[in-house]
């Protein structure tokens, strides 16, 4: 038996495919940001987990001074949950150099978005993106809890940064 499938285009607001072209170099800061504004819960977890054992070992060592070590490696270990998540993220800046983003084109359609670098080319569907959110000044379109597409705010045009927003809302892609 033979299945023939069909899938109807889809059209942007105004009954037109929705294309949009988006070109950007990413920064060294922006870079740091967006991994930032991406990875803000586990920072913000590994930060205040970091404080609490600091605080911890400060009331060990006061509550048994006889035996402050056990406050003392718990201070440490709260000074590296603190300070661990910014030092890996500059020192990963660092190490990329100056001139480590090449320049992307961003194409959105119908269909997804496509990635396109002078030595690479991707792309992936709507369907494939678990959430798709604005914040801290990036478009964040994940794809896992630890992946994600992040694209700086500042490579849309305003117009096009409504109507790929119009766009994601009327499909229920955008979370707030």
């Amino acid at each position: 038996m033979l299945f023939l499938s069909w899938t109807a285009p889809r059209f942007g607001l105004i009954g037109t495919p929705m294309q949009i072209h988006a070109h950007y170099t990413l920064t060294p800061d922006e870079a740091l940001r967006g991994v930032r504004a991406f990875k803000r819960l586990w920072y913000q977890v590994s930060v205040g987990f970091g404080l609490g054992l600091i605080l911890l070992g400060v009331a060990s060592a006061a509550l048994a001074p006889a035996q402050r070590g056990p406050g003392l490696f718990m201070v440490l270990n709260g000074l590296l949950f603190a300070a661990l998540p910014e030092a890996v993220l500059r020192m990963a800046r660092r190490r990329r150099g100056p001139d480590a983003y090449a320049p992307v084109e961003v194409v959105f359609d119908d269909e997804g978005l496509t990635l396109r670098t002078e030595s690479s080319e991707g792309g992936l569907p709507w369907a494939g993106f678990t959430k798709i959110q604005r914040h801290s000044g990036f478009w964040i379109f994940r794809t896992a809890p630890s992946r994600a597409v992040l694209l700086p705010e500042r490579a849309l045009e305003p117009a096009a940064a409504a109507e790929l927003e119009a766009f994601l809302q009327a499909r229920k892609l955008m979370k707030p």
